[in-house]
């Protein structure tokens, strides 16, 4: 059955310098593979390293893009925020353009979109009950007998 601490335990004899928390990761895996190694074999053993490797590989690739991602986007609003410092009098002429493309879901335009259809449902709500005439109320004894 391979083991894999048992070589980075090898590997660290030679060079001390191994991250505390690496080192914790190795002996919990080892741990692991030695339960696992009881009822399994090593072909399996070696299928479960490997997934574990793709998993770790792409979980590394996931964040390297989001990482990326936050640096452009971290860098597009700073030189609009320079731009804007630079320029106050150009950007307050169009300064409605440029905040709404930040904001999710389509901007002010889904927004105005949105307030304009409650502004409708909540006009025409309240517009019929006012149109309608209240019912005259009667007294006890003008109702009618069912």
């Amino acid at each position: 059955m391979p083991r894999k601490p048992a070589t980075a335990a090898a590997g660290e004899s030679a060079a001390p310098a191994v991250d505390p928390q690496k080192q914790y990761l190795m002996d919990q895996f080892g741990n692991l593979m030695e339960q696992v190694g009881d009822g399994f074999g090593g072909p399996l053993q070696e299928e479960l390293i490997s997934r574990l490797e793709q998993t770790i590989a792409d979980f590394h690739e996931e964040v390297n893009e989001m990482l990326t991602n936050l640096k452009e986007n971290s860098e597009k609003r700073h030189e609009r925020l320079k731009e804007i410092w630079d320029n106050p009098d150009a950007s307050a002429d169009a300064g409605g353009g440029d905040e709404a493309d930040d904001e999710p879901g389509g901007g002010s335009e889904e927004m105005s979109e949105w307030e304009k259809k409650i502004e409708a449902g909540g006009d025409s709500g309240g517009d019929e009950p006012k149109e309608e005439e209240p019912k005259k109320k009667k007294g006890f004894f003008g109702r009618k007998k069912k």
